[in-house]
């Protein structure tokens, strides 16, 4: 049975990339949607209900001010803040979240995760990275077996978003001056999405549920080298981008985040993800390319 289109979805991080493109998709298909946020009155915000989205204060972080988010809510969009500087706080966050949802009977959680958290053995080379792995593998337990009538969890992989403002500061620092870099091989393989990418597949989870129960759901629209990303970056856009493989340490002095100078490094021993594109795509759900995203997307890059 479809999801009922008159049933409100909780969307959590509905100001973000994922929740909002989440939220979005959902309101252009005829859903009724309730954003948590933790200010309404943000610009963000205020934008999810300027296109029909209902706004309500709360915080995963509060569980008195989860009950009446959840109030006539038929499912759940779930997406967990990873504090860089806390990693007890995702975990707390998402038993907030299952326990409340329990409590007040709601059927689906369609989670986004990350691709690699269900990889086993777990990679041991860096403690925080690991421990990022867990805390990803344990709130998808928790939902795996918090009960629900219908659950499914997305992986997505490196999204395209990371070479636009704002998590290019951090993910591609030097694009601006034409520059990405890295600790990745230039021709090791690397798997793409999009929020959009997330999105549809959100939306074909709420609208059928029983044919997305209980799956694991990699992510993924494109597979790339970071040298392939450059060209595809100075094509699309005429601008001349060239990828440089570089040290850790160099990475670093460069402003390139540590836990991603980390992730490379992992990527480099599982290229891909350790996934095939066809477990993506033998789900019949229509996703963008790189090069198209890039060219929808023209006017959110700036590159001297």
């Amino acid at each position: 049975m479809e999801l009922d289109q008159a049933g409100t979805i909780l969307v959590l991080g509905g100001t973000g990339t994922q929740g909002g493109n989440v939220a979005r998709e959902l309101l252009e298909h005829g859903h009724r949607v309730r954003i948590l946020t933790r200010n309404p009155e943000s610009a963000a915000a205020k934008a999810m209900a300027a296109k029909g989205a209902e706004l309500i204060r709360g915080d995963l972080a509060d569980p008195a001010s989860l009950e009446p988010a959840m109030q006539n809510v038929s499912a759940i969009f779930s997406v967990q803040y990873a504090d860089p500087y806390d990693q007890t706080v995702e975990p707390r966050n998402a038993a907030n979240m299952v326990l409340a949802a329990k409590k007040a009977g709601i059927e689906q959680v369609v989670h986004t995760s990350v691709a690699g958290s269900n990889l086993f053995p777990r990679w041991d080379k860096y403690k925080y990275l690991v421990q990022t792995w867990d805390n990803k593998y344990e709130v998808e337990e928790r939902i795996r077996n918090g009960g629900f009538r219908h659950w499914t969890i997305l992986h997505p992989c490196w999204f395209m978003e990371n070479f636009v403002e704002p998590l290019s500061a951090i993910m591609a620092p030097e694009l601006k001056n034409g520059v990405l870099l890295g600790t990745m091989q230039g021709n090791t393989p690397l798997k793409l999405n999009s929020g959009e990418d997330t999105a549809k597949f959100a939306r074909a989870a709420f609208e059928n549920p029983q044919q997305f129960h209980a799956k694991d759901i990699n992510v993924a629209s494109d597979e790339l080298s970071m040298t392939e990303i450059a060209e595809t970056l100075s094509r699309v856009l005429d601008k001349k981008v060239v990828f440089e493989t570089v040290g850790s340490e160099e990475a670093r002095k460069r402003g390139m985040l540590e836990g991603t100078v980390y992730f490379m490094e992992w990527l480099e021993e599982v290229p891909g993800y350790g996934f095939d594109l066809e477990d993506t795509r033998q789900h019949g759900v229509a996703l963008t390319s790189f090069a198209e995203w890039v060219e929808e997307n023209k006017h959110r890059f700036v590159i001297n």
